[in-house]
């Protein structure tokens, strides 16, 4: 996956990081808990003990003739997004900074998966400090501006090449969509609810004002459950922000 991703359908700006909340080249760099990334080759690269850990992006958007691109910065592997300097950047500072008509604060956000494997040529960008928080370039996006519009329990694409890895014995956290589709929690947020930690994601569901049909499911696999991305991942998002990604 190079940092340059065209994804024509990602839709919504949460969704492209979802990112990096676990979509972006995510696995270059090992985050809170993480270790160093196996020497396995340059085709991949992991990052383990990454269950609960704590990340945030920062996403400016330019507008490029009629199309928009996003850019995507965040804390893997550097921080874990202290709260304190967090609360304290400002959009408009950031606005004037990077000349973006917007800039989106993806977080702070949270995996679920005990670890990310990223397949494919990586290649991250440039460090950056940010009001005191240091961020990586991961991924540049381009976007319509339909794109821009969030949209709870709606299915889109997103380029990537990832494999997470959710262990057996720890639990994992389900859509179930009306066809029958499944999508597994890949980050919640605290973005909306500030608040909200691992240890409200069993009851979660009765918190959820779901569209028809839908389905909020806990469970604890016997097996790993593996759950791939072959050059475009299916992901939603509840609306507190949460991302799930669809299983094969």
């Amino acid at each position: 996956m190079t940092r340059l991703m065209k994804c024509a359908r990602s839709g919504v700006v949460a969704g492209l990081a979802i990112a990096a909340g676990a979509g972006t080249v995510v696995a270059q760099t090992p985050g809170a808990g993480a270790q160093a990334p196996a020497q396995s080759g340059t085709a991949s690269h992991l990052i383990d003990g990454v269950r609960d850990a704590r990340y945030c992006e920062i996403i400016p958007i330019v507008r490029d003739g009629r199309r928009f691109v996003a850019t995507v910065y965040n804390t893997l592997g550097l921080n874990d997004c202290p709260p304190a300097v967090w609360n304290g950047l400002n959009g408009a500072a950031l606005r004037k900074r990077f000349g973006a008509i917007k800039v989106v604060l993806n977080g702070p956000r949270h995996f679920l998966m005990d670890s990310i494997t990223a397949d494919g040529a990586t290649a991250a960008g440039k460090t950056i400090d940010v009001g005191g928080l240091a961020l990586t370039e991961r991924a540049s996006i381009g976007l319509d501006l339909a794109d821009l519009r969030r949209e709870p329990y709606r299915a889109r694409a997103v380029g990537r090449e990832t494999r997470y890895l959710y262990k057996a014995g720890s639990p994992v956290f389900l859509l179930e969509a009306p066809d029958g589709s499944r999508y597994v929690m890949q980050a919640y947020a605290q973005i909306v609810d500030k608040t909200l930690s691992y240890a409200d994601l069993p009851a979660f569901g009765a918190r959820l004002k779901m569209q028809s049909g839908w389905r909020y499911v806990t469970m604890v696999p016997e097996n790993d459950l593996v759950v791939g991305a072959h050059g475009e991942a299916t992901v939603v998002q509840d609306e507190l922000q949460n991302t799930y990604q669809k299983l094969d």
